[in-house]
């Protein structure tokens, strides 16, 4: 094997060695995509929680400040001292529930924040592979197809010179069967014919002349 061949054939393998690693690339960004999607879809599901969770503090604490207002007036307006304690042990009550929410409330809004800004990191993130993603495949695309157009240009070129070749050793007897006539069987006989015809006209003639003396 010339050394021009061992290095084409070692160019080619690491070409092909190259092309499987971007392939082996390629699969893990598809499930690192595939992850971020994954996880943008269960933040996507817990903001939506977030969401309803807040709407029923929302409610509950509108519910409970109305009660606490409504306590403290029953307090204030009521003749009777037990109840008129009651009722303020209640607003007091009321209100603590009514502080507990709030707190609730705003860790709920914190919660709300952080994950609408981690999905738009998110968001941001996927574009980004995807967009690299498709921008490295349609490299790898133009690589292979130079690739293949090489590796069909050198079995093509080592080929040419047993076309030169074969189309010399055709050549060759292409004129050799121009030169030749072509043997006629019928007009072989003839010939045979008509020279064995002279030769027995010629004997005949031999015999016919005078003996030589002896």
């Amino acid at each position: 094997m010339s050394r021009m061949m061992r290095w084409k054939m070692s160019v080619t393998s690491w070409v092909d060695g190259v092309l499987s690693q971007i392939e082996n690339h390629e699969a893990t960004v598809t499930s690192a995509i595939a992850r971020v999607r994954q996880s943008t879809a269960r933040a996507r599901v817990q903001l939506k929680r977030v969401e309803r969770d807040q709407r029923a503090l929302r409610e509950a604490l509108s519910k409970e400040e109305e009660a606490t207002q409504l306590w403290r007036h029953r307090a204030k307006k009521a003749e009777d001292r037990e109840t008129a304690l009651e009722c303020l042990r209640r607003h007091k009550a009321s209100a603590r529930r009514a502080a507990e929410m709030e707190r609730r409330l705003e860790e709920h809004e914190r919660s709300h924040k952080e994950l609408s800004e981690g999905i738009r990191v998110l968001n941001g993130r996927l574009s980004e592979l995807t967009e690299r993603k498709n921008l490295m495949r349609t490299r790898q695309s133009r690589a292979e197809a130079a690739h293949g157009m090489v590796s069909a240009a050198g079995p093509i070129g080592d080929l040419e010179d047993v076309f030169e070749r074969w189309e010399s050793r055709v050549g060759e007897i292409e004129i050799a069967s121009e030169c030749e006539e072509p043997i006629d069987r019928f007009e072989l006989d003839f010939d045979t014919a008509e020279e064995e015809a002279t030769l027995l006209h010629e004997l005949e003639e031999m015999r016919r002349e005078p003996k030589e003396p002896s």
